[in-house]
């Protein structure tokens, strides 16, 4: 009998975001891109005092009934790491199917329902008196046109992306600058100047293809991301592993059908290094690591370093999804940060 799984919108720190996406190779659990379809926010690792309102925003999202469900809880009973994944599967399901049988027990709202901003200055529209320009109803700048990097008269958004977007790292959060879907500007706001680590050779293979499930999702090939996700936990100990070099070689060779090449190609150059360039070289480290090789990526992979401010330099001009396909290339690993952690 088919079993149609719960869907699970995950909030997680820098910590537990790779571990997290292994939940994609469950049969039992959905990963969904938006809290909006969820019916269990997973909270995963640590969540900083400087996240806490943006938990909440994300956790009054999900609609009646919702339930949470802590990883970390659950991952200190199980004495096997390899089993944490079954283990936070199955408490999901059944505490999502307890709050669908006892509606009255789902999650309460945490924000009060209100505005988080006072309606502003004289139009009935909150537009200052002046048209419709210039005003700040709710506190909120209305978007005012300039000239866009191409010379057109666009309106300039600005948004706030993170820390629990699901398309980009955990932890990771980018002010941005937006006219029509080019970035004109964008800054990270957690990772400062601290280096955005890619190609580490001591990141275990399993890691690698973690980062390939969540890429893959990004670029809506989700049958692949959970084959990637699949081959993840074999390579962790969790399954047949025999055939593994060869079931990645498999799905290497299908993604040569999907466009991704041609997608990415060009795309984020960065000292003559493309996107397409950066995703191959973790295609071929895992390659190598699966058939026993130095694992390291290549020079073509881009493996120095690179700070944050150059990050935001290469994407700067692309548009919204062409710069996350290029942060993904770069796989960075958010720092620590020194805010304290709280209780989720």
């Amino acid at each position: 009998m088919a079993v149609t799984p719960i869907e699970v919108f995950v909030a997680a720190g820098a910590d537990r975001w790779h571990e997290a996406q292994a939940l994609r190779a469950h049969e039992l659990v959905r990963l969904v891109p938006t809290p909006r379809h969820a019916t269990v926010l997973l909270v995963a690792g640590t969540i900083l005092e400087s996240e806490r309102a943006a938990l909440d925003r994300v956790h009054d999202q999900l609609p009646h009934p919702r339930e949470v469900v802590t990883w970390d809880e659950i991952a200190a009973a199980v004495d096997m790491a390899d089993d944490v994944v079954d283990a936070v599967a199955f408490e999901i399901v059944g505490r999502a199917d307890a709050v669908v049988a006892d509606p009255t027990t789902s999650s309460p709202t945490r924000l009060p329902d209100e505005e988080t901003h006072e309606w502003r200055d004289v139009g009935p529209f909150g537009q200052g008196g002046e048209g419709m320009m210039g005003g700040t109803p709710y506190g909120r700048a209305m978007a005012m046109t300039a000239d866009d990097r191409d010379g057109l008269r666009l309106d300039r958004l600005q948004l706030r992306l993170g820390p629990f977007l699901g398309q980009l790292p955990g932890g990771l959060v980018a002010d941005v600058a937006l006219q029509g879907e080019v970035i004109q500007s964008i800054e990270f706001a957690c990772a400062g100047s601290a280096p955005v680590v890619t190609g580490d050779r001591s990141v275990p293979v399993a890691r690698r293809l973690l980062w390939l499930s969540h890429a893959l999702h990004v670029q809506g090939l989700d049958a692949f991301a959970v084959r990637a996700a699949r081959l993840a936990r074999r390579s962790s100990g969790v399954g047949d592993d025999s055939r593994l070099a060869s079931d990645f070689s498999s799905l290497r060779r299908r993604l040569r059908w999907t466009g991704l090449r041609s997608a990415l190609r060009d795309v984020g150059d960065r000292d003559g290094v493309d996107t397409w360039a950066r995703w191959s070289a973790h295609l071929d480290a895992i390659s190598a690591s699966l058939d026993g090789a130095d694992p390291r990526l290549s020079p073509a992979g881009g493996s120095m370093p690179i700070t944050a401010a150059e990050l935001a330099e290469t994407i700067t001009g692309l548009t919204l999804t062409d710069a996350v396909s290029t942060i993904i290339g770069f796989d960075i690993d958010v720092p620590a940060m020194t805010t304290a952690a709280v209780e989720p």
